[in-house]
């Protein structure tokens, strides 16, 4: 440091000292950078019969605790609940769930229309989801796996009389303890959760 420089920062006093500081910080961070993971919707496939009669509205899913965010979630030994560093999700996990299970209630072919509750239209039936589990579960220094578990509730809309509930579990092991292949485990296992929904919640 110059002896010009010094005296300069003197003589406006010591927050101008603080403030330059802070910004050559900023310059040289070494803070990641975040990266933003995305679940693809599953593959369209023919459907098994006929379009159902029934139109379907899919509420915004219900949360565990600490599972409303747009952080990816891990599960560490002694049930320590954490999130990946500088690692989101393009929302948060219960409107990201929303996306995937309009999208997959839509390809089962089972209802006449399915629509998320933000749309105007009206609908014979609604579905409640709710997500248990959706997190990495870290048993050692092992790649993780990762653990999906929701339960649904489907009622009439007009009086919200109760039709019945489904619940769907998966866990797929992660290919390696590497950020890309413990998503490829979260697209999976939310795709196979997601497809026992659709099989279960026949109209």
């Amino acid at each position: 440091m110059s002896r010009s420089w010094r005296a300069a920062v003197a003589s406006t006093g010591g927050l101008t000292l603080l403030a330059l500081v802070a910004g050559c910080a900023g310059l040289h961070s070494n803070r990641a950078v975040t990266q933003t993971y995305v679940l693809a919707p599953p593959a369209a496939s023919a459907p098994a019969g006929p379009p159902g009669a029934v139109t379907l509205q899919v509420l915004r899913p219900l949360a565990a605790p600490g599972l409303d965010t747009d952080q990816i979630a891990l599960l560490r030994a002694g049930q320590r609940l954490d999130y990946y560093a500088a690692s989101r999700w393009p929302a948060a996990l219960p409107d990201l769930l929303q996306t995937l299970a309009v999208d997959a209630l839509r390809t089962s072919g089972r209802f006449r229309a399915v629509q998320p509750d933000a749309t105007a239209f009206a609908a014979d039936d609604v579905l409640q989801i709710e997500i248990r589990h959706c997190e990495a579960v870290y048993a050692a220094e092992a790649a993780p796996v990762v653990r999906v578990e929701l339960l649904a509730t489907l009622g009439h809309q007009g009086d919200r009389a109760l039709i019945g509930t489904v619940s769907a579990a998966s866990e797929i092991p992660a290919g390696a303890n590497r950020m890309q292949a413990v998503v490829a485990a979260f697209q999976e296992a939310v795709n196979r959760a997601l497809a026992q929904l659709a099989a279960g919640l026949a109209p």
